[in-house]
């Protein structure tokens, strides 16, 4: 498994190593380039003087060599050579350091010569530079120009000093870029090292956060920059983990509480009727009362199976067109009933032509859990409006219920699992906080949006907004 330390290491010696490398040969080549530049200059220089030792009186040609004064021509092992030619091919004049050999002819401008790399012929590496010009003249008498014939000369130079100074450059290049490489690789480890340790401190924090101590944070103190949306991003995480945590603890109480009241509810129920001998309707009467308590069991149940679907992303939304002013009626209907038996007074607004597209069966369970509520924590003798209108595509559902004790603050908690204001805990049995969990849910489902809020007349409302799409 590759490290981050591997990475950078690898990374920034291979990048290290180029730099040198790049470095160390452009500046061979331009050494390269100046010594050759410099080497050819001195050779043209050269030739250029002997050039201007030659002249022409009348049509005799003069060389004023004196090469005693000009040992570097004489023969030896490190000579130099020149040579002379007339138009006519014929050889003018040579060193003698050439003993009767020729050098190559080559020629070009007396200000711009043509220098060419060839063996000398000794046999020695070297370079030559050629020119061509027109000696100068002079008369016995007064001196003038006139014009003569052209002489090609080539004046030739070993280069084996060059070439030694230039092997000697590239061992020493050769020698400094690897010692600076091993130097750059020693600090980039000893600085990777370093730089690392508060990666290597951060992951010994994570190691000692345990599933029983997830109140613990990572401690920023220290962090480097770019660490520090690692540390708040698991600081956050931690919380979400812990919080969730929470919750699962107290969601388990909550349904070990709310299974045992009815529970007991039904237990006493069945002691009651087999204490003693009773008459039929007593029986009945009993018989009734524990099926209610078995039907609101199983509305908990399928509201806890509900919502762990959701939670677990396991329900599909079956859209087709539902009339929700029709379906509002078709879920006031059972509950009708109860609602005279205390008094209710019911305001319905329901505008018109309020069609959506949308799953019918769990806009059925949203709607049948809103009303169900309002039924049963409006005052007896209360009043319940349900208002549904259309406003720019979207469809709005306000449902109003009198006689509510949940503050405007507490309304941000209503949605919460088991949680009911203090008036509802009087209803143990029959409501047990998951109804508007669920309908927030599925509402999310369907795409829409669901809010609650409270006014100090003792107002609660639930307003729901729907896509007509």
């Amino acid at each position: 498994m590759r490290t981050l330390r591997a990475r950078l290491l690898s990374g920034t010696t291979i990048g290290t190593a180029l730099v040198w490398s790049a470095s160390s040969l452009v500046l061979y080549a331009v050494v390269h380039a100046s010594l050759w530049a410099e080497f050819d200059d001195s050779l043209g220089a050269k030739a250029r003087s002997l050039a201007a030792l030659m002249e022409q009186e009348h049509s005799e040609l003069e060389l004023e060599i004196d090469e005693d004064s000009l040992p570097e021509f004489r023969p030896s092992d490190h000579a130099e050579y020149y040579e002379f030619w007339l138009a006519d091919d014929q050889v003018f004049a040579r060193s003698a350091s050439l003993r009767g050999r020729d050098l190559d002819r080559v020629s070009g401008p007396i200000d711009a010569p043509v220098y060419q790399s060839v063996n000398l012929p000794d046999g020695r590496p070297g370079r030559i530079a050629g020119i061509t010009f027109v000696p100068r003249q002079e008369d016995r008498g007064t001196r003038h120009r006139r014009g003569g014939q052209e002489v090609t000369l080539v004046v030739g130079r070993e280069t084996a000093g060059i070439e030694r100074t230039l092997s000697r450059l590239r061992l020493l290049l050769v020698s400094v870029c690897a010692t600076a490489i091993l130097a750059s690789v020693a600090v980039l480890v000893w600085s990777v090292g370093r730089g690392l340790r508060p990666v290597a401190h951060l992951a010994a924090q994570i190691a000692d956060v345990g599933e029983s101590d997830l109140a613990a944070r990572i401690e920023p103190a220290g962090a480097l920059g770019e660490l520090m949306p690692i540390v708040v991003g698991l600081n956050d995480l931690l919380a979400r983990l812990e919080a969730a945590f929470r919750r699962e603890k107290t969601f388990t109480a909550d349904v070990a509480h709310e299974m045992r009241t009815p529970l007991a509810g039904l237990r006493s129920q069945l002691e009651v009727a087999l204490a003693k001998p009773r008459e039929p309707d007593a029986y009945r009467q009993g018989m009734t009362e524990c099926l209610s308590i078995c039907e609101q069991m199983q509305q908990m149940v399928d509201n806890l199976l509900g919502l762990a679907r959701a939670d677990a992303q396991q329900l599909e939304v079956a859209r087709e067109e539902v009339d929700l002013g029709e379906l509002l009626e078709a879920c006031w209907e059972p509950l009708a009933r109860r609602a005279r038996e205390r008094r209710l007074q019911i305001d319905w607004e329901l505008a018109r032509a309020c069609s959506l597209t949308t799953d019918r069966s769990k806009l059925e369970v949203v709607l049948h859990n809103i009303l169900d509520n309002a039924v049963t924590y409006t005052d007896a003798g209360g009043r319940i409006s349900i208002a549904l209108f259309s406003d720019d595509g979207r469809i709005q559902l306000r449902v109003s219920n009198t006689g509510s004790a949940i503050t405007q603050e507490q309304t941000g908690s209503v949605f919460d699992r088991f949680w009911r204001g203090d008036v509802a805990r009087g209803a143990i049995g029959q409501h047990c906080g998951l109804g508007l969990s669920l309908c927030r849910k599925l509402v999310a489902l369907l795409g829409g949006s669901i809010s609650a809020a409270s006014t100090m007349g003792g107002t609660f409302t639930i307003s729901i907004l729907l896509n007509r799409g």
